[in-house]
């Protein structure tokens, strides 16, 4: 789906516009603090802008007459700390959100979620918490439980930050299959994720300082 997006938060300095074509993945590139990290909160549905909008398709997620809550724009979410609840296995985890995705068998969901573990490359590691796992194995987790919900926008925030040298790799290079021709915004400050991830980029300029 095709994403046109305004964000406007003028108490943090932020009035950005883009648009990230039908199944692309766009990288929101520019220095320290000039918002990218608030434009995908604002996407996402975690902060209201005071002005601006973002279509997804067809939808309006928000605009100055509407507003869907996160809980219903079927966005999914990476960022760098996997955020995986810890009292639950890996495949609850990625079977967590697959009710609201519609997936009402337990049966059902615990397929989807093994198939979408397997897929990467973590299916042998289910039944384990996340205690248990590495920082890679979970970042893996995170990005199975992100897609398994079949979201119509994924948003990726620092998603290798977190992980050290050998590994990001590896992860850089699952996440290029699993999201090619899915509708992605990429916000990274490793030239390496944005090379292999991102299909354009959108450079944010820094704000003109204050008198």
């Amino acid at each position: 789906m095709r994403l046109d997006c305004h964000v406007v938060v003028p108490e943090r300095g932020v009035d950005v516009a883009f648009t990230a074509a039908p199944g692309e993945t766009l990288a929101l590139s520019g220095a320290n603090g000039v918002g990218k990290s608030t434009v995908l909160s604002a996407v996402a549905g975690w902060l209201r802008p005071e002005a601006g909008h973002a279509r997804l398709g067809e939808r309006t997620l928000f605009d100055e007459h509407a507003w869907i809550p996160a809980r219903r724009r079927n966005v999914g979410y990476l960022a760098q700390d996997p955020l995986l609840f810890p009292h639950l296995t890996a495949e609850a985890n990625v079977a967590f959100g697959l009710r609201r995705a519609g997936v009402v068998s337990r049966a059902e969901r615990r397929e989807v979620a093994r198939d979408w573990l397997d897929r990467l490359g973590v299916g042998h590691l289910a039944g384990r918490r996340p205690h248990q796992l590495s920082g890679g194995q979970a970042q893996r987790t995170a990005i199975a439980r992100v897609l398994a919900s079949g979201p119509d926008l994924v948003l990726l925030d620092e998603p290798l930050a977190a992980l050290d040298a050998g590994t990001a790799p590896q992860i850089r290079e699952l996440l290029a299959q699993v999201l090619a021709g899915r509708t992605t915004v990429l916000v990274s400050h490793q030239v390496a994720d944005v090379e292999a991830l991102a299909d354009a980029v959108t450079t944010i300029p820094a704000p003109p300082p204050s008198a």
